[in-house]
C-alpha cells in the first residue's frame, strides 16, 4: 500500500492550473486604434463580420491594433489568422498582449507584441520617423516588449533607436521553429496564447513557438497589423486560466516527502 501511495504523489502536477470553459469572442465590441500617421501609410481599417466572429484589416498602413473588451492576463486565447490570396506585400501580422486603450499615444505604454514578417526587407520611413535611420525587418515570428510610443522605424526593426526619445521596442525572443520563416498567403494559422503575470506562451498550430518569462502588465489582447492589407482574424475564444497558489505546490511537496519517508522506513 505504501508503494502505491508514493506513486500517486509522484503523479500530482505540482504546477497545475485550473482552466474554465472556452467562450466565443464577439468582435463587435472591440476597439480599433492606430499609431500616429506615417508618410504614405494610412490608419488601419477594421471591418467586423455581422455575426462578430471575424474581422478584416484591409489597409496597407501604419501600425494598427484592434483591442479586445477584456483584459488578457490570466486567460488562454485561441483563434485563426490568414492573409488572403491577392493581398500582395510581405509585411507584419500579429497580436499584442497587455495593451491598454490609448497606448498608441501613451508615454507609459508597456505591452508585449507578437508579430510575424513574411520576408526580410530594408525600409526607411518618412515623417514622423525622420530622426531615426532605416533598417531591416527580418522574416519570421518574434515577441518584443513595447514601451512608450515607438515610431515606425522602431516597430519595423524591433529596436529602441536613439533618434526617438519617446519609446521603443526590445525584442525578447524569436520563434523556436518560425523565427526565420515567414507566413504564406492563403494559409490559415491557429494561434493559442497563455498570458500570465510572469509568463507568456504562444503556440502556432499546436506547436510551442514562444515561451517568455518576466513581469508583465495586465491589459487587453489586440490584433496587430503593420503595412499588410487583407488580413482576416476569426473564430477566437477565451477562457480563464488560474494558476494554483504556491501553497498548493508546497503542500504537494510536503506530502511527497512524507510518502517517501514512510516508504524508506518500511523498507529498512
Amino acid at each position: 500500500m505504501k508503494r502505491s501511495l508514493v506513486c500517486s504523489f509522484l503523479s500530482v502536477p505540482i504546477l497545475a492550473s485550473v482552466a474554465f470553459a472556452q467562450t466565443p469572442v464577439n468582435l463587435n465590441t472591440w476597439t480599433a486604434q492606430s499609431y500616429p500617421a506615417v508618410d504614405g501609410f494610412n490608419p488601419g481599417v477594421w471591418t467586423v463580420a455581422p455575426d462578430g466572429s471575424s474581422v478584416l484589416q484591409s489597409v496597407n498602413g501604419q501600425p494598427t491594433l484592434f483591442a479586445s473588451d477584456f483584459n488578457a492576463q490570466g486567460t488562454a486565447v485561441k483563434g485563426k489568422i490568414r492573409v488572403n490570396n491577392g493581398a500582395g506585400d510581405d509585411d507584419f501580422i500579429g497580436f499584442a498582449l497587455g495593451y491598454n486603450l490609448g497606448d498608441n499615444t501613451s508615454a507609459s505604454a508597456d505591452y508585449l507584441l507578437v508579430d510575424w514578417k513574411r520576408s526580410s526587407q530594408f525600409f526607411d520611413f518618412g515623417a514622423p520617423s525622420n530622426n531615426t535611420p532605416g533598417g531591416t525587418a527580418p522574416a519570421g515570428l518574434a515577441v518584443s516588449r513595447v514601451t512608450g510610443t515607438p515610431n515606425a522605424d522602431e516597430f519595423w526593426q524591433h529596436a529602441d533607436l536613439a533618434g526617438n526619445a519617446t519609446g521603443g521596442l526590445q525584442q525578447l525572443q524569436r520563434g523556436a521553429n518560425l523565427g526565420n520563416t515567414g507566413w504564406n498567403f492563403g494559409q490559415e494559422y491557429e494561434f493559442s496564447f497563455i498570458f500570465l503575470a510572469n509568463e507568456l506562451k504562444v503556440y502556432v498550430d499546436n506547436v510551442l513557438e514562444l515561451s517568455v518569462n518576466g513581469s508583465f502588465n495586465d491589459g487587453r489582447m489586440a490584433f496587430y497589423n503593420f503595412s499588410q492589407s487583407n488580413v482576416n482574424y476569426s473564430a477566437f475564444t477565451v477562457q480563464q486560466v488560474v494558476p494554483e497558489p504556491a501553497s498548493v505546490a508546497l503542500v504537494g511537496l510536503g506530502l511527497l516527502a512524507l510518502g517517501i519517508g514512510a516508504r524508506r522506513r518500511r523498507l529498512s
